[in-house]
């Protein structure tokens, strides 16, 4: 990273006595003495003001000696705009109106209290007739005494040479650039920031480190010898010192680099499993991006540079932030920030590379598909499903047909730049199939009609379901980081869950099963995940990655092959309210999954009803799969989405050949306060530690050690029981 030259803090000279500037005053001596108003031109970065730049003269403010021969400066150093002074040239006295340049508007910095760290204020001693850049002065050198030892950083840049390189230009530079001229390497974190640079380009650095440190493989974690701290405890200090000082710091907003060091902390977040903080951080960088002009089509954006060395792209940094809101939009089943599918426009598209082609096509799918979600069900929902899977095929299209092959991942290659683009298009194919599997999840469980209108939707989460497993496994034997990838682990999650699901509803169908040939390649998928989520556990201590592997484990342990047995998802501890399901004491593998604000989740083995005298074997089962939600009626936060005044939902899908309504299940409240207090000595398999019953909810933006799902379970479930009674 390039490290532009600030001038120096006031201390470096030294000044006679003289009269007080009246308060308010800005103007240079040279504008006060034409009598002429002093103003500069944002967009430029100078320390000198239009009218001095215009007339070559030096521009000095009134808190300076007007006679230059005042100012001690040594020869050799560098002025505020850069230029190197040699000794014959007449130096230029940096004016107090340099954070005009640096940053949109003065920065106040409040004392705050941190587990880590104490006020900046004391790395500078505060006069009454504090400017704005000291106070910059002082949070400069505050952040800088927070980043890590530099022997540690060379330590951490050494031992990941060659196995690591920085992703984050992916943020604000095309597809097309980063191809030609290539990532940047470790060793561009060698150049740590000056103490006497803006406080957003340190944090940008202390964000860019962290970052790095995510992806740093456990192995290299016991490898590093010597550092001051692990590793995860710097990349943690590193981003809650920024996001304290800077990126929640509304007075520093109007610079390019702040809205970037916004996109590095969404980004960091994601990866490290908190969904919720990192879709929060990115309607802050949305948001700020709105304000600078970023989603005009016009490009009139209205920003400043902090760095003329800072290069950027604001469609890109628009397009990627509204691609990441809507990815967590649709994990987190939240509406989308912003409905704008003019980011797909054909001269767009036809000027990027197919990988970026690919990206904004798909970003518009998913506003599509946000839309259909978050309004009523309807029967108009069908059509729109049909129209997004149509542009879907015709994105898919777009590329050639070797490009959806699965990359092969080689450990052992050489070429970092190439092993990075084919983990990049593995994932973009995961996202893809995924989209598929988002799009059709609301009629994968529903009973087929006689046209099998619903058959096409069931068919294609399975088949997308398997793309997204295969891919998973093979990325998870190459890459075992953690935080690398983050969002990969919860869409192969659903994906797992998703094609379980199908396969319970397809054994119903007995000698007609479509999926039955595939269940065991299926299963051993799924095992395979299983296998590779419980090793990233052991090596990463990760708690998504351990509580995925126990669902997974739970969900497998249900043996369709067994007996014939059929399988429910419902409610725990329903069974005296639902006696014809045919529950009763024989009931196997019970599964039970806590979904903080939604309920909880029972699946089970379930003895088939005998057969009816007098109807055919398809129908005489009335084979039923059963999902339902129970929520607590004492709790004011319960929001089953489907439910009204916090009763359960059920979901019951009969597969007889006659088709029967879907209805609802809504006991009293009475019964709901039983259900709950049964719950708690009812046998089974509890996956999480229950704070439904505990300790009440996890809070909102709970990080992934709290709440490991963070939410993606319960809009999984939401999403399958979206159509529940529609007219469709």
């Amino acid at each position: 990273m390039s490290v532009p030259h600030v001038a120096p803090s006031h201390d470096a000279y030294g000044q006679p006595k003289r009269r007080k500037l009246r308060k308010g005053t800005h103007s240079c001596w040279e504008c006060k003495r034409r009598k002429m108003k002093c103003r500069f031109d944002p967009r430029i970065a100078s320390t000198s003001c239009n009218g001095c730049r215009r007339r070559g003269s030096p521009c000095i403010s009134q808190e300076f000696p007007e006679d230059p021969k005042n100012v001690l400066m040594s020869i050799g150093t560098t002025s505020g705009d850069g230029t190197s002074f040699d000794g014959s040239t007449r130096p230029i006295t940096p004016s107090a109106r340099t954070d005009r340049i640096l940053t949109p508007v003065s920065t106040i910095i409040e004392t705050e209290t941190s587990p880590y760290h104490k006020s900046p204020e004391q790395y500078l001693p505060s006069t009454r007739n504090d400017t704005s850049q000291c106070k910059h002065e002082r949070l400069s050198q505050f952040l800088h005494k927070l980043l890590p030892p530099r022997a540690d950083i060379e330590s951490i840049c050494e031992s990941s040479r060659h196995s690591s390189i920085l992703s984050h230009e992916l943020l604000t530079t095309p597809y097309i650039t980063l191809y030609q001229n290539g990532l940047q390497t470790p060793e561009s974190l060698l150049m740590i920031p000056q103490p006497n640079m803006h406080p957003v380009l340190i944090a940008r650095y202390m964000l860019q480190l962290a970052l790095f440190l995510q992806h740093l493989s456990p192995d290299l974690h016991k490898e590093i010898k010597g550092l001051s701290k692990p590793p995860r405890v710097i990349m943690e200090r590193l981003v809650d010192v920024v996001n304290h000082h800077i990126t929640t710091n509304e007075a520093l907003i109007g610079s390019i680099e702040n809205l970037e060091c916004i996109m590095l902390e969404s980004l960091y977040q994601v990866n490290i499993g908190n969904l919720r903080r990192s879709w929060v951080a990115g309607r802050r960088a949305m948001s700020l991006a709105q304000l600078m002009g970023f989603h005009r089509p016009d490009n009139q954006a209205q920003y400043q540079a902090l760095d003329p060395k800072t290069e950027c792209d604001t469609r890109i940094m628009w397009l990627r932030i509204v691609i990441l809101d809507r990815q967590l939009c649709l994990l987190l089943g939240l509406p989308e920030g912003c409905i704008d599918h003019s980011i797909a426009s054909e001269t767009h598209i036809a000027n990027d590379c197919p990988m970026g082609r690919l990206e904004q096509l798909h970003c518009v799918s998913m506003s599509r598909i946000l839309e259909r979600n978050t309004s009523k069900p309807s029967a108009r929902d069908l059509g729109a499903t049909r129209a997004i899977d149509l542009e879907l095929q015709k994105a898919a299209g777009s590329l050639p047909s070797k490009w959806w092959l699965t990359p092969k991942l080689d450990s052992a290659s050489t070429d970092l730049q190439a092993v990075f683009w084919d983990i990049r298009r593995l994932v973009l194919q995961i996202c893809h199939y995924n989209l598929l599997n988002q799009l059709h999840l609301p009629y994968m469980l529903r009973p087929s009609s006689a046209e099998n209108k619903n058959e096409y939707s069931r068919l294609t989460c399975v088949t997308a379901s398997r793309e997204v497993l295969s891919r998973y496994n093979s990325l998870r034997s190459f890459d075992r980081i953690a935080y690398s990838c983050r969002t990969v682990d919860f869409l192969a999650l659903m994906a797992a869950m998703a094609l379980l699901l199908a396969h319970f509803d397809g054994h119903c169908d007995g000698a007609e099963n479509l999926l039955a040939h595939q269940y065991l390649s299926d299963r051993g998928m799924i095992e395979q995940m299983q296998e590779h989520m419980s090793e990233i556990n052991r090596l990463n201590s990760d708690e998504l990655s351990a509580q995925s592997a126990d669902l997974l484990k739970a969900l497998l342990a249900i043996d369709l092959e067994k007996g014939h047995r059929r399988v429910s998802v419902r409610e725990a501890g329903s069974e005296g309210i639902l006696p014809q399901d045919g529950m009763g004491s024989e009931e196997e593998s019970v599964v039970r999954v806590h979904i903080p604000y939604f309920g909880i989740i029972r699946i089970a083995r379930e003895k088939q009803p005998a057969a009816t005298t007098g109807t055919s074997s398809s129908s005489s089962s009335e084979a039923q799969l059963r999902l339902f939600s129970l929520t607590h009626p004492s709790d004011p936060l319960s929001t089953g989405s489907l439910s009204t005044n916090n009763t359960p939902n059920l979901l019951s899908l009969p597969f007889a050949d006659t088709a029967a309504p879907l209805e609802f299940t809504a006991p009293s409240a009475h019964q709901q306060q039983q259900q709950f207090q049964t719950m708690v000595s009812d046998p089974g398999l509890y996956l999480t530690p229950s704070p439904l019953m505990q300790s009440g909810h996890p809070g909102l933006a709970a990080g992934g050690e709290d709440w490991a799902f963070q939410g993606v379970d319960m809009a999984f479930f939401e999403s399958v029981m979206r159509n529940v009674g529609g007219d469709v």
